[in-house]
């Protein structure tokens, strides 16, 4: 017996229907403590404008360290993979289902104008996400989490590296798109891709 979709379609990427990246999001500050996102208040996080030369971003961005970024960056990822079957009545026959065990998020840049090449930038992870079914977890959902990125949305060498080539860049301000897919594998072993995420930074002088 094959596994069903359930859930929300994505891009061009069928995977992406059963691996699926929502978004970028911020947490709640409270008495300078970060509370992770959760389904029911995670505050979407579609971009920030930033000076190029900040110290803020010495450490990367998002960098839970820094006032600029605290409590911000955090990956949404989905498992959808799964179905339920029901008799006539609605009770519950079966539930089938796989869970995902995220290896890593990737990064590449895109600044209109550049004359070169903007380096990538990968994320190792050890995340699990469970089936759509079971009982919720700490985000409020069985096949939910929430990843932050701390320092790898735009890593410290990439600060570096857009501060060094300024005379190939564009002039200050541009925006620099970041295009971002997170990689898994089921329990059985099948690689699986998500969709696409962008999320923008803008950089000031």
């Amino acid at each position: 017996m094959g596994l069903g979709l359930v859930g929300c379609g994505s891009n061009d990427n069928d995977q992406g229907i059963s691996f699926r990246a929502v978004g970028i999001f911020q947490g709640e500050a409270q008495e300078d403590q970060c509370q992770v996102p959760v389904i029911d208040n995670a505050i979407a996080d579609p971009g920030i404008s930033v000076p190029l030369n900040s110290p803020l971003v010495d450490g990367g961005y998002p960098d839970s360290r820094s006032p600029l970024s605290f409590c911000r960056g955090f990956l949404q990822l989905d498992n959808n993979l799964g179905f339920e079957r029901r008799d006539k009545d609605g009770k519950l026959i079966e539930q089938v289902g796989e869970a995902i065990n995220v290896e890593r998020i990737d990064f590449e840049y895109e600044i209109p104008g550049a004359r070169l090449a903007i380096p990538a930038n990968s994320m190792p992870t050890g995340f699990r996400i469970n089936p759509f079914f079971g009982p919720e977890n700490s985000f409020g959902r069985p096949n939910t989490i929430f990843v932050q990125l701390d320092g790898q949305l735009v890593p410290s060498t990439l600060v570096q590296f857009l501060r060094q080539n300024q005379p190939s860049l564009p002039q200050l301000p541009y925006v620099m798109i970041i295009h971002i897919r997170a990689r898994g594998r089921t329990d059985s072993g099948e690689l699986l891709v998500s969709n696409e995420l962008r999320y923008t930074v803008e950089w000031l002088p």
